[in-house]
């Protein structure tokens, strides 16, 4: 059956139980960063300061994250993701500390979006890594895709505490204490789980060397490129809603800034929901054209957010773009640690966390550009960018395939020669 295909990784339990963990501390995560535009906004009441408050992030995240990949094929799976869940899960106590003695001010957010990205640099490539180390070879794709649904459980739960907890139960600096609270669920579970050390090297090398390594690896092979390169696009164009919505609730559409939360529950439920029958494709000739469908319809949806007139249309314009998002992440993903060798897990995926590294990084671009020329015209140019993103992928994977179909007649060929001989 299909649907045991979609969940067919979980029947190992260590993975089970990594899964588990890494979707409550993702939860954790993504509501704090959720809240964290709609904090600086009220601070300040400018986009700008929206998308600088989330810069720490994007800085350590692009400049530190393919060190951490280096690190997790070198090194332990476990010490890295206990350091990445406990050191955010302390910065999130801080946050909520500060609001609730009246002292958070935008610097500060920032600084905790930088310690954070610290964490995660190191964190996610070796999350990513360990998943390799507890399920069997055959289901790798499938345990790669269920991390991504994890990931979109989250978007779901985030937005879900927030539109529930937040105003009616808790204010922001109890909602951030909250949110560390669940951390002592998940660091326990994670220290339960085994841990195999790496093979040893036969020649050891630099950090330098591995990492250098690592960036022509991917850059010498051609589909890792143009995942890698896609990936890091539309996550930039994927993630820049997250800036924009404050002022476009406030200064568009009438509400709060702070009335996020239905939009992004619409973004993330949809994503969730197209994630499940997709993380049954990972592997089939289906898996490319569907990622460029999902690219397409992202970009449709950030036209959609851009021009809706009202607040129930924006809630309606999260389904196209969470489908397309959420999909278009699963996907690339998948095919990017599927296709990359076990040897570079870690380095491959830091690499594409740089992603998200860049998106935080341009995040104040974004909010200045709104200031600029207007929230829904930035929103619009923003599809328009994921839209060429998405065409660039679609012929450079007609390119793939044409260099893939030259070299099997050669492969064949040489089979043949061999074979004679």
């Amino acid at each position: 059956m299909a649907i045991n295909r979609t969940f067919s990784a979980l029947g190992h339990r260590h993975y089970r139980l990594l899964w588990l963990g890494s979707m409550l501390a993702t939860t954790a995560f993504m509501t704090s960063f959720m809240m964290v535009p709609a904090v600086a906004y009220d601070i300040t009441g400018r986009n700008a300061a929206a998308g600088l408050a989330q810069m720490g992030q994007g800085v350590a995240m692009l400049l530190v994250s393919p060190l951490g990949g280096v690190v997790a094929d070198r090194v332990r799976k476990k010490p890295l993701v206990l350091i990445g869940q406990s050191v955010p899960a302390c910065v999130i106590v801080g946050v909520g500390a500060l609001i609730l003695t009246d002292r958070i001010t935008v610097p500060l957010l920032t600084i905790g979006t930088l310690i954070m990205g610290l964490g995660f640099s190191f964190m996610g490539p070796a999350r990513q890594a360990w998943v390799a180390e507890l399920v069997t070879p055959e289901s790798l794709p499938n345990a790669m895709a269920l991390q991504q649904i994890a990931q979109n459980i989250s978007q779901v739960a985030a937005p879900l505490s927030v539109a529930l907890l937040l105003g009616a139960v808790f204010n922001l600096g109890h909602m951030y204490l909250f949110l560390a609270s669940l951390f002592l669920i998940v660091i326990p579970l994670t220290s339960t789980l085994p841990s195999p050390a790496p093979k040893p090297r036969a020649v050891p090398r630099s950090m330098a060397t591995d990492l250098t390594a690592g960036f022509r690896y991917v850059w010498s092979n051609l589909e890792l490129r143009i995942l890698w390169l896609g990936f890091v696009g539309l996550v930039v164009c994927g993630f820049a809603f997250q800036t924009l919505l404050p002022g476009l609730l406030q200064t568009e559409l009438g509400r709060s800034s702070t009335s996020i939360g239905p939009i992004f529950l619409s973004i993330a439920v949809a994503g969730l929901l197209v994630n499940i029958p997709l993380a049954g494709i990972i592997g089939t000739r289906w898996a490319w054209v569907t990622l460029l469908a999902m690219g397409v319809i992202m970009s449709l949806g950030f036209v959609a957010l851009g021009l809706a007139p009202t607040y129930a249309a924006a809630i309606g314009a999260g389904i196209p773009l969470g489908i397309g998002r959420a999909g278009f992440m699963l996907l690339d993903n998948s095919l990017l640690m599927t296709t990359a060798e076990p040897a570079y897990h870690g380095r491959v995926m830091s690499m594409a966390m740089m992603g998200y590294g860049s998106q935080a990084l341009l995040a104040p671009v974004f909010g200045a550009l709104a200031d600029a020329v207007g929230v829904r015209e930035t929103l619009v140019i923003t599809g328009g960018v994921a839209a060429v993103v998405t065409v660039l992928i679609g012929l450079s994977y007609l390119r793939l395939r044409r260099v893939n179909a030259a070299a099997e007649p050669a492969g064949a060929a040489a089979l043949a020669l061999s074979g004679r001989s």
